[in-house]
């Protein structure tokens, strides 16, 4: 067994490796403290980032309706508009068309014989009828 003396010292010692340990670990929670008021502090600021978006947002939502319902009501104004101002639709003339008019008049147009017969080649069925009647 120990003398008295030895059981001190050792006592000591113990005490003296504790309070070590005590001060590296009081030194870890003041340092986890200090990374945990960041984390809290960067948290608000995400929170308050994250609201003003969410206002940008719906507000960019009110503005694309708002501008949706304008888009829609000023193609109804054009119809309306245009809508009552044409009238009944205008059928398409044939001018400039060659093929609108009559085979008999066209065929008069050619002079020579190889006019008349090229012209009578290039005519489909239904116009060499037309013209054969």
């Amino acid at each position: 067994m120990d003398t008295i003396d030895q059981q001190l010292d050792a006592a000591n010692n113990k005490n003296t490796e504790l309070e070590a340990a005590n001060k590296a670990a009081s030194a870890e929670i003041a340092t986890l403290k200090a990374a945990n008021a960041e984390l809290s502090d960067n948290l608000t600021a995400s929170k308050a980032a994250l609201a003003a978006k969410e206002q940008e947002l719906a507000a960019a939502n009110a503005t694309i309706d708002t501008l949706k319902a304008e888009a829609k009501s000023a193609e109804e104004r054009a119809a309306e508009f245009y809508g009552a101002q044409a009238g009944a639709p205008v059928a398409a003339s044939a001018v400039g068309d060659e093929k609108a008019r009559p085979v008999k008049e066209r065929f008069k147009e050619c002079k020579t014989p190889a006019a008349q017969t090229t012209f009578i080649r290039n005519l489909s069925p239904e116009e060499r009828d037309e013209l054969f009647k």
